[in-house]
């Protein structure tokens, strides 16, 4: 397809802190069907791709009507992998042209489909080079200071403004986004999410207080 939108999941095996964890049962399965679910029902995306080197990954996107259109190479899986290498390998694979690429990592299971839509119709209707979901403190900018010769000062009023970048939900121009080897070019937006939503998971207690999230939006 040429002009469209093409979302990435990247979902590799390996994981130093908690392996397995993609695939690992969170709220009655596995991490990765989370982000898998809201690609699916997200209405901006023309095509999604997952890109994985883990059969047990593939399993669970094929069974989800999307099964991976080939299996990541080792040299791209690793540790040290940069996420920027799987999504320019993800696009070259696929091929065609296209007016936008999403990066949906699914260490952010509570992101919805309507999280995906906001941040990439945010960057369509600016005509921005990219679009990043970020967060607002979690508590007012009067709970923080500045830290200076172990002395503290107040923030000042810029404490505001500060964000979290989520991780959640990544939009750029190919073009702009892969030379540069991030989504955080001049002129990138932010994108603001609630806080509820923009977990990201990498540890167990993560992994935890994502899953109670979800066993309550459920009940």
């Amino acid at each position: 397809m040429s002009g469209g939108t093409i979302a990435i999941i990247p979902a590799r095996a390996g994981s130093t802190r908690l392996p397995g964890k993609n695939v690992r049962p969170m709220a009655g399965r596995p991490m990765v069907a989370w982000t898998l679910e809201a690609a699916l029902a997200a209405t901006t995306l023309d095509r999604i791709v997952v890109s994985t080197d883990d059969p047990a990954v593939a399993a669970v996107a094929a069974g989800m009507g999307l099964p991976p259109p080939f299996m990541r190479p080792a040299g791209l899986s690793g540790a040290d992998a940069s996420v920027m290498d799987a999504v320019s390998h993800a696009l070259e694979g696929v091929g065609g042209s296209w007016s936008r690429v999403v990066l949906l990592q699914p260490t952010s299971p509570l992101r919805t489909a309507e999280d995906v839509d906001r941040v990439v119709q945010a960057c369509r209707d600016a005509d921005a080079p990219a679009a990043i979901a970020v967060s607002p403190l979690p508590k007012p900018a009067g709970f923080y200071g500045v830290r200076r010769d172990r002395t503290l000062e107040d923030a000042g009023a810029e404490a505001g403004n500060l964000r979290i970048i989520t991780g959640a939900v990544y939009v750029g121009r190919p073009e702009v986004v892969l030379p540069a080897g991030t989504f955080r070019v001049p002129g990138c937006l932010a994108v603001d999410l609630p806080a509820d939503r923009a977990w990201d998971v990498d540890t167990a207690e993560e992994f935890a207080a994502c899953e109670a999230a979800l066993l309550a939006r459920q009940a």
